[in-house]
């Protein structure tokens, strides 16, 4: 097969999946953002003017858009699950919510500050610059990005080995090797009983290098104000946390 099927395959693979769970989003996980998620997003909401425009990117069922709502911001949330999207407009009717997917943003220095968090995982390494300066130009002079990046562990090595040996067209850092079977037994599956593990391995994950998503930062004109790393739990290594702010005009 060749890639870019394989990879729209793998994006409608996700949205289907996230539309199907949606209905027991918030029932199911609930307001669960670890604590190092809370602390960057405060640190984000410090750098941002009273009242401003904010947008929560792949914001899925608006997990993270009370505490922007709270602050005093308005709030524009987009994502590629219209599932997700209306649970995040019974939550949060005050935000607008629009179905788009990162890859086909197209707004123009419209907000303040962007939020994009816990969604890049499912991005391909294809797609990460062109979301990036997507980003950037989404921002208003000064603008601030806050980003989460999933770092992986061991397994994505041997996710790819795994992948490759089924001869699936990956690049290293993509864990995608049981997605076939994972997303049809999810889907046979009662919602409320797929444990999360089958749940997580029934989507395409991208992983990329620290050192990879420091350049592309720099190529789309975005400055690191803040980088750390959060505590992971049982079933994850952990996220890498950025905030950063769009560089002006050369």
């Amino acid at each position: 097969m060749e890639r870019a099927e394989w990879l729209k395959q793998m994006r409608d693979k996700a949205e289907a999946l996230y539309d199907h769970f949606s209905p027991l989003y918030w029932v199911k996980y609930g307001l669960s953002a670890d604590e190092t998620h809370r602390e960057y997003l405060q640190k984000f909401l410090e750098r941002l003017a009273p009242r401003s425009t904010l947008l929560s990117a792949g914001c899925g069922a608006g997990r993270y858009d009370g505490m922007l709502l709270a602050a005093g911001h308005s709030v524009v949330g987009i994502d590629l699950s219209e599932g997700m999207l209306a649970r995040a407009r019974e939550r949060f009717p005050e935000a607008r919510y629009e179905k788009m997917g990162l890859q086909e943003m197209d707004f123009r220095q419209a907000f303040a500050g962007v939020i994009c968090i816990d969604a890049l995982e499912h991005v391909c390494p294809e797609d990460w610059p062109g979301i990036l300066r997507r980003f950037r130009r989404a921002l208003k002079p000064g603008g601030v990005l806050y980003f989460t990046v999933d770092r992986g562990g061991d397994h994505v090595a041997e996710a790819y080995e795994r992948a490759k040996a089924k001869g699936l067209p990956v690049l290293f850092g993509e864990v995608a090797d049981q997605v076939e079977e994972a997303y049809e037994q999810a889907l046979a599956m009662e919602m409320s009983k797929v444990p999360a593990e089958l749940g997580d391995s029934a989507v395409y994950h991208y992983h990329p290098s620290l050192e990879q998503v420091r350049t592309w930062l720099g190529q789309a004109g975005l400055a690191i104000e803040e980088e750390g790393t959060g505590t992971g739990d049982e079933h994850w290594y952990g996220y890498e946390h950025f905030i950063v702010r769009k560089r002006s005009e050369t």
